[in-house]
């Protein structure tokens, strides 16, 4: 019987690792499958409780950069996946990504596959950082049979960088189940201002994300302050990171402190969206956000940056408006616009609800990982 082995850097609170769970859970028949990672993310338990598939924690395997960690984790990966005879290794995440596919190489592993759900080179970081792992990302290319991208504007990215030729990649975008998010706006508007104190009329700008420099939250307090100032508008941002504390002090620099609220992570992004009155995404790059499949589901206008994935499914006008990364203007001006006028946020939200197609749903991601699976091995000559 065939054998997948997963590998993922962090089970952090998700896109990535959440889907990546899924498709584990889900794997076709009863195929045994294997999740490789490293330790201190939030999803750990979950892994390691389940029944579907084996969950074995890879010591140094960590997101921060350490030379000689890293390649202590290569090193234990190389040999646990020696005498597995794995068929099918599908990585993911940066770190992951490198390392689990030439661990897979060299343990002689089948087939190798990668999703990128975004990258690990950035406008942020410094030029020579960002050539180092450009060139990783290629010649690591050289050893993979398939690349997965969750977005259309990931898979330009990656071919405008010369990182593997066009015929190894497949298209199969992020999904969530919409069934969570539909038809639940008036039960989570009112528990969702109740909990967070507010009047049940209060006009409520929201988002789930981590605090990592990526997510651009510092706009998203830009704007904030800027909308505060323009009506009686509320903000939350639900999630957790690195950057609390930063943005924390932004938070009482504008004077936000009563109207823009942390309260920390929450895994039932069901009843915390569909809440919103319209959803403010700031990111600087990413893949293809979750966080957009769930608004569009539950029918949330989104005011976003065109970051990656973003363009893949906002339709300016449509189901929400986008401004170039960094516009904080327009941002500003998009938000107003629809919390200013209820009959174009009504309009919108109708849109987004109406735009969210079969494609997006994670049962949907399933299929299609499963589909590309059998047709691989069918190639090695086994079948599922």
């Amino acid at each position: 019987m065939p054998l997948i082995v997963h590998i993922i850097t962090k089970l952090e609170l998700g896109g990535a690792q959440q889907n990546t769970l899924f498709t584990m859970e889900n794997l076709p028949g009863n195929l045994p499958g294997i999740l490789l990672t490293g330790r201190g993310g939030m999803l750990d338990e979950e892994a390691a409780s389940s029944e579907k598939y084996l969950t074995r924690f890879v010591p140094f395997l960590r997101r921060e950069l350490c030379p000689f960690l890293d390649f202590a984790a290569l090193v234990w990966m190389f040999f646990y996946l020696l005498p597995l005879r794995a068929d099918i290794v599908h990585t993911h995440s940066s770190k992951a990504g490198i390392l689990g596919r030439w661990a897979a190489y060299f343990a002689r592993v089948p087939i190798v596959i990668h999703t990128f759900h975004g990258f690990g080179f950035t406008p942020l970081q410094h030029p020579l950082v960002r050539k180092t792992f450009v060139a990783a990302e290629r010649l690591t290319a050289h050893i993979s049979d398939i690349l997965i991208t969750v977005a259309k504007a990931n898979r330009k990215k990656a071919l405008a960088e010369n990182i593997g030729p066009k015929k190894r990649y497949y298209l199969v975008h992020s999904g969530i189940n919409p069934d969570k998010f539909r038809g639940r706006k008036s039960e989570v508007r009112e528990s969702l201002r109740e909990s967070l104190g507010l009047d049940k009329d209060a006009l409520l700008v929201g988002n789930v994300s981590c605090f990592k420099p990526q997510k651009g939250l510092e706009i998203f307090i830009q704007a904030a302050s800027e909308l505060a100032r323009m009506g009686n508008y509320y903000f939350v941002v639900f999630g957790d990171g690195v950057l609390r504390k930063e943005l924390e002090s932004e938070v009482l620099k504008q004077g936000l402190e009563k109207r823009l609220f942390l309260p920390g992570w929450r895994e039932d992004p069901e009843n915390l969206i569909p809440g919103f009155d319209i959803m403010l995404h700031t990111a600087h790059f990413e893949g293809l956000a979750r966080v957009f499949l769930e608004a569009m589901a539950s029918g949330v206008p989104v005011v976003a940056t065109s970051a990656d994935g973003a363009v893949d499914v906002i339709r300016d006008g449509y189901n929400g408006f986008l401004a170039s990364q960094s516009d904080v203007d327009s941002l500003v001006k998009y938000s107003h616009n629809l919390l200013n006028d209820k009959k174009l946020r009504q309009l919108v939200a109708e849109g987004a609800a109406a735009s969210f197609e079969a494609g997006f749903d994670i049962r949907n991601m399933s299929e299609k990982l499963n589909a590309l699976y059998a047709e691989e091995l069918k190639k090695k000559g086994k079948n599922i």
